[in-house]
């Protein structure tokens, strides 16, 4: 009885030590954006600095959700907007920042929640469009809009698609206008609606304008002539028994009280969500330039290298790999080298991932191209398109007479365009020699044809790059057709080189389409070892420099880029991409023991059935 009583005892003394941990953590969430995830590990960083434990930053997927856990007590603290805390309550929107926080103030405190000294910025809703197709279609405001939304589409993301006040339907309603069609992403894949925007799919795209994307890639917010939108200044909001409960949190993130203004929060979002670093990198960081913090360097894990060639690496596939490498590995600093060979740095262990073309994969020192199994694809980030760009009297009859080109610009030797160049070369039968230009990016290269180095330019870029669509007047230049490719057995000899077309109108005065080549570009990882590798320790001791990509990880690359497609059956795929085969059925004889045990209860049934029905004797 004694044991009894004091293991109950210690029990419910170990809950409650346990209970008691837990009530001496602070709980911050984030919303699942950059500008939540930077805001809220500043305010866990400067808790942690008073000697508080914190646990988090926790994410939440919508307003609602994360506000919910703040009432309930799974959240202590998480940074919000003023406009938005009206809109939760059912508020009307105010355009004035200290009206709209002194009426969020009032509203909050009877529920047991305070919103501490704002940040310093607001992060307003806008509509954004690129700055040429706003300027094309005449518009400079969102009245601009309403004769022309019905034969546009319009981009959003799910939270703004509910809210009740100020989303999508209060917004058409007030400016009296219907989109042609409206794209809704999930708020978590936000940035999806810059790849859209940039890629044509959406003509208009509702944004934060405090996003690094907006001045990255140089778009035009349309201005809000009928003031719909209210104001979004940035606060803490926390329930107020943690602030009584940990007496040094207030004081701790309210040191950040108006020491963010609107520009170094777009620098702070462009670094985590163009550049793909780390969120709790770029808050300490912010914080050392702020002074708010002492300790000199940053200390965090070696930042992730994605190796890639430099014209890639100047391409909108980047950011698609950049943004998928950051989910799979998350807390990892991501960055993209362009020095050396990719596979190379792959192979040494200078990179985790490489991020190249399909040809990348082959040797071509040959007749025929003979395939690296080093490596395996992990995931496709897009395809690269091949524009051999010349003079435009290099047309004869439509088909480009490619005798005529001398010399041809590519990348610096070894790089993608080079290697590309030489295959078109070889393919083709044509008499060029290579013009390598150092710096590599598609600029750089078209500079070496306007300015008359070379008699051509070789550019591989996703359709509608910006360089070639600035330089393309469809008078001096243009891209030239490879009708002649598919002649003789190029297709056979270079099958990671794909026929694709060139839309007419991709570019300007390009009035029909175009054919030349295409390549999948793809993040590369290493392979496994195969075959009979034996070491001083026996077989299988052999290893790579780097393992290679966990299937996990594999998928989440996947799930994290947009319209994946399946990798080119040319090159080696990593078996997490393989698909899932059905299993076969299980063998109508079982195993032995399995036959034994059936076979006894059938006896055992039978003599049941014998006990029952046996006569009785007398």
């Amino acid at each position: 009885m004694f044991k009894r009583t004091l293991f109950a005892i210690l029990a419910v003394a170990f809950l409650a030590v346990g209970c008691s941990d837990d009530n001496q953590s602070v709980k911050i969430g984030s919303k699942n954006f950059g500008e939540s995830n930077v805001l809220s590990h500043m305010m866990a960083i400067l808790a942690k600095e008073q000697g508080l434990k914190v646990d988090g930053p926790v994410e939440y997927a919508s307003t609602q959700a994360i506000l919910a856990a703040l009432k309930q007590g799974d959240v202590d603290v998480y940074p919000d907007y003023n406009g938005t805390g009206l809109v939760m309550l059912g508020q009307n929107p105010i355009s004035d920042g200290d009206k709209a926080t002194e009426r969020v103030k009032a509203l909050y405190e009877p529920l047991g929640l305070t919103w501490l000294p704002r940040f310093g910025f607001a992060n307003n809703y806008g509509l954004a469009m690129r700055a040429d197709r706003a300027k094309e279609l005449g518009l400079s405001t969102m009245s601009d809009l309403i004769a022309q939304a019905g034969s546009l589409k319009l981009g959003i993301e799910d939270d703004f698609q509910g809210r009740p006040l100020d989303g999508l339907t209060p917004m058409l309603s007030r400016y009296g206008m219907s989109f042609g069609s409206v794209e809704v992403v999930k708020l978590d894949d936000r940035a999806k609606l810059y790849d859209m925007l940039l890629d044509g799919k959406v003509d208009v795209a509702e944004v934060y304008t405090t996003d690094g994307q907006i001045p990255d890639f140089d778009l035009k917010i349309l201005q809000d002539d009928l003031g719909f939108f209210p104001v979004y200044q940035a606060a803490p909001l926390a329930r107020a028994d943690a602030l009584s409960k940990h007496a040094n949190l207030g004081n701790a993130i309210s040191a950040l009280a108006g020491k963010i203004d609107g520009t170094l929060m777009q620098k702070l979002n462009a670094r985590v969500d163009v550049e793909g670093r780390s969120a709790e990198t770029v808050a300490r960081n912010a914080l050392l330039e702020l002074g708010l913090i002492k300790g000199g360097t940053v200390t965090t894990d070696e930042p992730l290298q994605v190796a890639s060639t430099s014209s890639i690496a100047a391409s909108e596939l980047a950011t698609t790999a950049l943004r998928a490498t950051r989910r799979a590995f998350p807390g990892r600093e991501v960055k993209v080298s362009t020095e050396g060979s990719p596979l190379g740095k792959l192979a040494s262990g200078e990179a985790r991932l490489a991020l190249v073309g399909a040809d990348e994969f082959f040797e071509l020192t040959g007749t025929v191209p003979s395939r690296n199994n080093q490596y395996e694809a992990v995931a496709v980030a897009g395809q690269n398109v091949v524009h051999l760009v010349g003079k435009s009297n290099l047309k004869s009859g439509g088909n480009p007479d490619l005798a005529n080109i001398k010399t041809i610009a590519t990348g610096p030797e070894g790089s993608d365009t080079a290697r590309l160049a030489s295959i078109l070369i070889d393919g083709l039968g044509m008499k060029a020699t290579l013009k390598p230009v150092e710096a590599g990016t598609p600029e750089a290269v078209i500079e070496a044809l306007t300015s008359g180095q070379a008699d051509a330019a070789l550019v591989v870029a996703p359709l509608g790059n910006k360089a070639i669509t600035q330089m393309i007047d469809g008078v001096l230049f243009a891209v030239l057709p490879l009708d002649a490719w598919k002649e003789g057995a190029n297709l056979v000899r270079f099958p990671f080189l794909r026929e694709v077309r060139i839309p007419a109108n991709t570019y300007r005065v390009q009035r029909s389409a175009i054919d030349t080549l295409g390549v999948q570009v793809v993040l590369a990882g290493m392979a496994p070892v195969t075959g009979d590798a034996v070491g001083d320790q026996g077989p299988s001791s052999v290893q790579t420099s780097i393992p290679p990509i966990p299937a996990s990880t594999v998928k989440t690359l996947g799930d994290a880029i947009p319209g994946s497609v399946n990798v080119d059956p040319t090159l080696q795929q990593s078996a997490a991409l393989a698909p899932a085969l059905p299993q076969p059925p299980s063998a109508i004889n079982p195993a032995a023991d399995i036959s034994l045990l059936n076979l006894a209860i059938v006896l055992l049934f039978i003599w049941l059935f014998w006990l029952y029905s046996r006569p009785e004797r007398t």
